[in-house]
């Protein structure tokens, strides 16, 4: 079965295909771009494809997202998994003074604490497995490569450092697309655009309320504005259960009668592993609560007056 991926061959979006479940003996095939990708499985029946949807620094990937909800009539997401990665700096002798680090510009972004505290120079590289090559051709200069372990360890470099991410580590959720509903699992996840025919008030309530009178659970909303109807939103729904669940149907036939659009992006089995999060550990930053002082209240619900 042939998957097609963001390449080159060692890239993060590489690694994912080994999580699926769902196929067994991939075929993998670097692509260049994630449209591509899109593209391929779209019209080629019997490919699949291998994208992100979201991590823990950006959230919800839209850009990506948007393509398989306007630009790709045939695509389905079938399988979820999340990817979770550590970073070290590698390079060909442990003992060497640094001072470049080289590496894909995310990576570069999540370690910037660590690279910032030693005055290293930075080099940008298409991929991490793409930044050790570029250190063992440019070996004893002191450059390092800030990579996963395993792409370290896979290229012959040595650690040099450990702990560079400024937050523990990375996470990123892929889908593994094609052009068929996945089976039921018993436990799984569907994702929905939902479009109304005319933007009025109280829309969004309306799609909750005909999934919670059906015992249908959402776990996740993201509104898209559309060009052509100024004012009109595209809903990406998450929701638990199957396509095929009784539950699942009659809100949909609800969502129907309602004067709404609805578009499947696929029915999946849910990932039982780590989920993707928010770097913090806290609370949005100036929350107020119940227990919060009076002040803290009066600033929340007046800020003008707050800020006199």
């Amino acid at each position: 079965m042939i998957v097609c991926y963001l390449g080159p061959a060692g890239t993060s979006d590489h690694r994912a295909i080994d999580l699926l479940a769902t196929i067994s003996n991939p075929e993998p095939l670097p692509m260049a771009t994630v449209a591509e990708i899109i593209q391929t499985v779209n019209f080629m029946p019997g490919c699949l494809g291998v994208v992100p949807l979201e991590d823990s620094t950006n959230g919800e990937l839209t850009t990506i997202l948007d393509r398989l909800i306007f630009e790709a009539e045939s695509v389905l997401i079938r399988e979820e998994v999340v990817l979770v990665e550590d970073i070290c700096a590698f390079g060909t002798d442990p003992d060497l003074l640094v001072t470049t680090v080289v590496s894909h510009p995310l990576i570069l972004e999540l370690c910037s604490q660590f690279i910032k505290e030693r005055g290293l120079v930075t080099r940008h590289a298409v991929s991490t497995s793409e930044a050790c090559k570029i250190v063992i051709e440019e070996k004893g200069v002191g450059i390092v490569a800030l990579a996963p372990p395993r792409v370290g360890h896979m290229a012959g470099l040595q650690v040099s450092a450990v702990e560079v991410l400024d937050t523990p580590d990375i996470r990123t959720r892929y889908v593994l697309i094609g052009r068929e509903v996945a089976p039921r699992s018993g436990d799984d996840k569907t994702s929905l655009v939902v479009t109304p025919s005319v933007d009025r008030v109280g829309f969004l309530a309306e799609i909750a309320a005909r999934f919670a009178k059906h015992n249908v659970n959402l776990t996740s909303i993201l509104s898209r504005p559309l060009q052509a109807k100024i004012g009109t939103y595209a809903f990406h729904i998450t929701c638990e259960g199957h396509i095929t669940d009784r539950r699942v149907k009659d809100a949909i036939d609800e969502l129907l009668d309602f004067g709404a659009s609805v578009k499947l992006l696929g029915s999946y089995p849910r990932w039982r592993g780590v989920e993707v999060t928010t770097p913090s550990s806290l609370l949005p930053l100036g929350s107020v609560d119940s227990s919060s002082s009076a002040e803290a209240k009066i600033r929340l619900k007046h800020p003008g007056i707050a800020s006199e």
